[in-house]
């Protein structure tokens, strides 16, 4: 059945709707920090899928809260004042929710350009190499999940609160900010006209398996089926693949992994669990030697 799927987007303090629930409506509450939501158009429209393929009539409620983390959000979902999440995978988010097991971004999010001050460019343009690009300190969120994962493969990582990055990186306090290819591209015009001198550098890549994921609450295991249906039908029909093709960010980016002059460095993710691994490889694979089809859509396993 079709759904009616209304995003509500609201400022506040405390939870409070303004308006009841149509009759057999029913309402997905997520939080979101205070001007983020706009960098984010694309995975909210994840879960619009999710919702819009699912069977019944849902208005997702997305309120902003000044100086949200994805702690703090997670602790709400602990708590059931939200019932969505989606975040960057980790071994210990994975056992605290339910993840559903559909990479949001095909795996594009382990694709790592870095955004650095341009005086920066010509020595990281010459790091052909996992051992050169190590003479960089990276800098990463507070509590983003990747910043284990570059640790564990050696490299000097800094971290700090997301909206402290930007600022750092123009102020030389560390390197290299990492962002997923496809952020990057979607970021630098906002962040360059504030700070001039950062840049975004298209290669080297740093490569790692790697994703955004949808979780719920342990308990809401009605609503993890609800998304995994959902997601699983918009495969079938292909609308997932239109979703992800159409998005200008998602699109420069894939072409520019499929330069042959950028240079992708791999590394492992040693923060990974056998079932995330073993996700279906129609929905999680190396999007890079992918020939993509506009009107194509992957349909993943009967068991999903």
């Amino acid at each position: 059945m079709q759904n009616r799927f209304w995003v509500l987007l609201i400022s506040a303090v405390m939870f409070s709707f303004t308006a009841p629930p149509a009759r057999g409506e029913e309402i997905v509450r997520m939080a979101f920090p205070t001007g983020a939501v706009e960098f984010f158009k694309y995975e909210f429209g994840v879960i619009e899928l999710a919702l819009d393929h699912a069977d019944g009539d849902f208005r997702l409620v997305i309120e902003e809260f000044e100086g949200m983390t994805q702690a703090r959000i997670g602790s709400m979902m602990q708590e059931e004042k939200v019932d969505v999440m989606f975040t960057g995978y980790s071994l210990e988010r994975e056992a605290m929710f339910l993840q559903v097991d559909v990479p949001m971004t095909r795996g594009l999010l382990g694709y790592r350009a870095f955004i650095t001050h341009k005086e920066n460019i010509p020595a990281l343009s010459q790091a052909a190499s996992l051992e050169q690009l190590k003479k960089f300190c990276i800098g990463t969120g507070s509590d983003w999940p990747d910043a284990s994962i570059m640790e564990k493969s050696g490299f000097c990582v800094d971290r700090a609160p997301r909206d402290q990055l930007w600022p750092m990186v123009a102020n030389k306090r560390f390197d290299l900010l990492s962002r997923a290819v496809h952020e990057g591209y979607r970021e630098i015009d906002v962040i360059s006209r504030e700070y001039p001198n950062v840049v975004l550098s298209p290669s080297p890549v740093l490569a790692y398996p790697f994703d955004l994921f949808i979780y719920v609450n342990r308990n809401n295991e009605r609503l993890h089926a609800i998304l995994t249906q959902g997601l699983s039908r918009a495969y079938s029909t292909g609308d997932f693949m239109r979703h992800f093709l159409s998005n200008p960010h998602i699109r420069q980016a894939l072409e520019t992994l499929k330069d042959p002059d950028t240079q992708i460095i791999q590394i492992e993710n040693p923060d990974m669990s056998q079932k995330s691994r073993d996700i279906d490889p129609a929905l999680w694979e190396n999007i890079v030697r992918r020939n993509y089809d506009d009107d194509f859509g992957y349909e993943p396993r009967d068991e999903m």
